[in-house]
């Protein structure tokens, strides 16, 4: 679950990401510049197809509305150009984006592609492939995309606005301020549901049998497709696609790395659990290899174990305890050390998650839940807040207004040292 600060720069692109069909390798050779940017180049097929995703969204038809489409696509390249130059700054900062969070947010994206979609049918009929192929091929674009907005966090996150510039702000424009929808503020604490030693031997064993059977003959293809855990990969036989070094796991990186093409490694371990890899094909430093994956299975008793610390943390809680020093202590969550647990004020009717809504819907503010399980794992919230919608005003909303106040600021003075490493920077517009 992802609540980091995204600049309205870049607020779309992840979307963008996932609805565009990536270049391949072939269309490179004969496909534009568009730009370049230091050492790398933006593809004009990678603007082409990011701005008519954009177009889609916004439901404008680039045939017969070019001028709009026009302005677009511009505004596309612009992004591009300044996604390539924030991650150079990311490398340079050393920022890493762990794996899981990387899967999470991936996971969060597809889902919401298909609800507004209507289904995965109508996504898959309108990306012109499976939605399975589409997580494969953009794992490294939301790599991009977080590191883009940790950047963004680390450097513009911790900043604050008098009183004085409050006021002239909502005096210049409280004509045109949007009106307040009902919205929650929460805290919460997320265990996931791990499986417990005992389920880790069998995987393995399963795997080890696997192996055997695969060194005796067995199609790689068939034993893929009917044991596999990795879903996403198995209906094409685990195939994982083209992947450049860096966008998978080091443990299987580095064995998938090591393969002969035609060759199958040892049982690999990873945080996923225990995998068998054959090497496809090599193309530089990019490799396509297939894989079988064999995860430790959870059971009732590791989620009765995980509800069981959930109520001795809420006790906890009840007895003095902070909710916050609880979730740094015992959260899953990747951003709890950002945020402590909190999730801010959420829009009541934009909730994604169901069973959020359904339980703060019978909670009291300042009341903690009970243990609940969504896809994530088990959570506990508190709520900590509760307003009403309505147009807003000094006197009630002051801390919404401030919070307006300090995101145009903060895009300043985003805007500001961006313009100030561009120079730093060389970039080559070509269309």
């Amino acid at each position: 679950m992802n609540h980091t600060l995204i600049s309205n720069k870049l607020n779309t692109l992840i979307f963008v990401c996932f609805m565009a069909n990536a270049p391949n390798l072939a269309s490179q050779v004969i496909d534009g510049i568009a730009a370049v940017v230091g050492d790398e180049i933006i593809l004009k097929s990678e603007v082409d197809q990011f701005a008519k995703t954009q177009a889609l969204r916004m439901r404008i038809d680039p045939i017969r509305n070019p001028s709009r489409y026009e302005s677009i696509w511009r505004r596309t390249l612009k992004t591009l150009v300044d996604q390539k130059i924030l991650l150079d700054r990311a490398e340079l900062d050393s920022i890493e984006i762990s794996d899981r969070e990387i899967e999470e947010e991936l996971d969060n994206q597809i889902e919401g592609i298909i609800q507004r979609a209507g289904s995965r049918e109508m996504v898959e009929e309108l990306i012109g492939y499976s939605l399975n192929r589409l997580k494969r091929n953009y794992r490294e674009e939301i790599r991009k995309q977080k590191l883009v907005d940790r950047v963004q966090q680390l450097k513009f996150s911790d900043m604050s606005v008098n009183r004085r510039e409050v006021e002239e702000f909502f005096s210049e424009y409280s004509d045109s301020l949007p009106e307040l929808k009902p919205a929650v503020k929460i805290s919460h604490i997320l265990k996931e549901v791990v499986a417990g030693s005992g389920a880790d031997s069998i995987a393995y064993q399963k795997a080890d049998s696997l192996l055997g059977l695969l060194k005796t003959g067995s199609d790689f293809d068939e034993i893929a497709m009917k044991y596999s855990d990795d879903t996403n990969s198995a209906v094409n036989g685990g195939e994982l696609g083209f992947m450049k070094r860096g966008t998978l796991v080091p443990e299987f990186e580095e064995a998938s790395y090591s393969l002969l093409p035609g060759s199958i490694s040892k049982i690999v371990k990873t945080e996923f659990g225990y995998h068998i890899i054959k090497m496809i094909e090599r193309r530089g430093d990019k490799i396509n290899v297939k894989h079988v994956l064999i995860m430790a299975k959870t059971s009732t008793s590791d989620e009765d174990r995980v509800i069981s610390l959930l109520n001795d943390i809420i006790k906890k809680i009840n007895s003095g305890d902070l909710f916050e020093k609880m979730a740094l202590e015992h959260s899953d969550d990747p951003d709890v050390k950002l945020n402590s647990g909190d999730l801010g004020w959420l829009d009541l009717a934009s909730l994604n998650i169901p069973q959020f809504a359904f339980v703060l819907d019978t909670l009291q503010v300042g009341n903690i839940s009970a243990p609940f399980k969504t896809d994530f794992g088990y959570h506990i919230i508190k709520k900590v807040d509760y307003r009403e919608g309505g147009p807003l005003s000094l006197e009630n909303n002051w801390h919404d207004i401030e919070s307006m106040v300090i995101r145009n600021k903060r895009l300043k003075v985003y805007n500001e040292w961006l313009n100030s490493i561009r120079d730093e920077v060389y970039i080559d517009i070509k269309m």
